[in-house]
């Protein structure tokens, strides 16, 4: 499989259970929704972008992004849902995918994993760094990575996003620029 086009998508179907159930990828950070910030970071690589969520459906569309919420097959996997669900939308050959509590994430970010792709394309490559592996952060070849994930999820148990990426075969890049990969995940974080 060659790597030919590129959707880009914003997790954003999380319980938010750590920020008070509040919709993570609504609040503001700088002034700015973080799945906003988000979005226009992919847009700078991908040919299309589009957000997935779970609640707060219109509130995502006046983004100005089309929303994706996830399909009742695998609905309770945690992030794994979302890009099953994702990886059935879109009609590109990758999917590049980064959570919506991440807003301080570069273009830059994502134009290194579209590197890594296009040299190898037949991988899932995701971004790691000083704080660790950021599984989120990563670009997927569609058709195959949806072939395997509907069958490593009909195994029970089987929600760990690393434990898929191993499965199905992984590389990650390096991205020395700590401070982009920042999480955002309590009130106090968001200043």
């Amino acid at each position: 499989m060659a790597y030919e086009s590129l959707a880009g998508v914003i997790l954003a179907g999380g319980k938010s259970t750590r920020m008070a159930s509040q919709d993570k990828g609504l609040l503001l950070f700088d002034g700015q929704p973080m799945a906003l910030r988000v979005a226009l970071a992919l847009e700078g690589v991908a040919d299309v972008v589009f957000i997935n969520a779970n609640r707060n459906i219109e509130l995502y569309r006046e983004l100005g992004f089309e929303v994706i919420s996830d399909v009742e097959r695998h609905h309770d996997k945690g992030p794994l849902s979302g890009l099953f669900t994702c990886l059935q939308r879109v009609e590109t050959s990758h999917l590049l995918v980064s959570p919506c509590d991440t807003p301080r994430i570069s273009t830059a970010a994502f134009l290194a994993l579209q590197v890594a792709s296009i040299e190898k394309p037949n991988q899932i490559h995701y971004l790691t760094g000083e704080s660790g592996f950021h599984p989120l952060h990563a670009i997927l070849p569609t058709n195959a990575a949806l072939l395997k994930l509907d069958g490593f999820l009909e195994q029970k148990n089987r929600n760990s996003v690393m434990a898929f990426y191993e499965f199905f075969g992984c590389a990650s890049v390096v991205w020395g620029k700590g401070e982009e990969l920042l999480n955002v995940n309590t009130p106090d974080e968001l200043s």
